[in-house]
C-alpha cells in the first residue's frame, strides 16, 4: 500500500489556519451577536457557528489527509470529503487531478483529488518546491493506478 501525504510544512500550516485562526474567527463572529445594538443577531451567530464547525471538521480530518493506493482501491481522504475508486476500474488520471473510473455496474465516475490540484505554474522561483510535490504525487497516483493521461 502506498500513502501520499502533503509535506510536513503544509500539514503544520493547515493546523494553524484551521485550528486557532479558523475556530477563533468563528467564535469571534458568533460573539458579535451578543454586542448591544447588533442587528441580525441570529444570522451572525449562526454564521459564526457554521464557520467554527467547518474549521473543527477540517481540523479533525487533517491526520488522515492523503491518497492511499492499495492493491484494489484508490482511497482519497480530503479536507471535507473522502471517496474511493476501484483500482482496476480507473481509466484516466488527468493533469488537473481528476480521476475517471467505471464501477462494477459500468457507471462512469469522475472525482478530483483536491489535495493534488495545481496551485500555480512551476515557474522555478524559490517557492516552487513548496508546490512541486503535487505534480510528483499526481504522477505517482497515475503510475500506481496504471491509468493513462489525457
Amino acid at each position: 500500500m502506498t500513502t501520499i501525504r502533503p509535506p510536513r510544512l503544509d500539514r503544520v500550516l493547515s493546523v494553524i489556519v484551521f485550528g486557532p485562526v479558523g475556530i477563533g474567527t468563528g467564535v469571534a463572529v458568533a460573539s458579535v451577536a451578543f454586542s448591544p445594538g447588533a442587528s441580525a443577531r441570529a444570522v451572525v451567530f449562526v454564521l459564526g457557528l457554521v464557520f467554527a464547525a467547518i474549521a473543527t471538521w477540517v481540523l479533525s480530518r487533517l491526520p488522515r489527509l492523503g491518497v492511499r493506493l492499495s492493491e484494489d482501491t484508490l482511497r482519497y481522504h480530503g479536507f471535507l470529503v473522502s471517496w474511493s475508486a476501484p483500482r482496476d476500474g480507473i481509466t484516466t488520471v488527468l493533469d488537473d487531478a481528476f480521476v475517471e473510473w467505471r464501477d462494477d455496474g459500468g457507471t462512469e465516475h469522475r472525482r478530483q483529488l483536491w489535495m493534488l490540484t495545481q496551485a500555480w505554474e512551476d515557474d522555478g522561483t524559490k517557492f516552487a518546491p513548496l508546490w512541486r510535490w503535487r505534480r510528483a504525487a499526481l504522477l505517482e497516483v497515475r503510475a500506481g493506478a496504471g491509468a493513462r493521461a489525457v
